[in-house]
């Protein structure tokens, strides 16, 4: 059986839009480290079909969480406000604070904002297009025992 997210106090869809055809686009940025060498940055967004973009503003109240779920694309997120601890298929945690940013994408997890404030998210989905932005998901058997369900 799914696990069941508790519902967020912010949930506004900012932006959404489709990219109908395959995206293949690169950037190199010349980023010069201490030593004066041009050690570079790069990055890479490819896919194969279309997408669909959707920018989200969401907020959960602290102890609110996402419930356990995966997502048919990738995900860029920014906490904007409060602190989350995020959870793997394993139950392994990490805790990400307001100002943090990372990316999600097909494995299992699960979020659950902590703190004495609102945890607030601005995330930005690529997913293959007519896909949902999340796919809930059982909860695991290391869930059970912290309680993340």
């Amino acid at each position: 059986m799914a696990s069941m997210p508790c519902k967020p106090v912010i949930n506004n869809v900012l932006a959404t839009g489709t990219i109908n055809k395959d995206i293949d686009t690169r950037a190199r940025v010349a980023v010069p480290d201490t030593d004066g060498d041009d050690d570079g940055w790069s990055a890479k967004v490819e896919t194969d079909g279309a997408s669909n973009f959707v920018v989200q503003d969401v907020a959960f109240v602290p102890g609110g969480y996402t419930g356990w779920h995966d997502h048919p694309g990738v995900l860029f997120l920014t906490l904007t406000e409060g602190s989350v601890e995020w959870y793997d298929a394993k139950c392994g945690k990490h805790i990400y604070n307001a100002g943090d940013s990372w990316t999600e994408n097909t494995p299992l997890h699960y979020v659950r904002a902590v703190g004495s404030v609102n945890a607030r998210f601005m995330i930005t989905y690529v997913i293959a297009k007519g896909q949902p932005k999340r796919i809930d998901q059982a909860a695991p058997a290391c869930a059970t025992a912290l309680g993340l369900f």
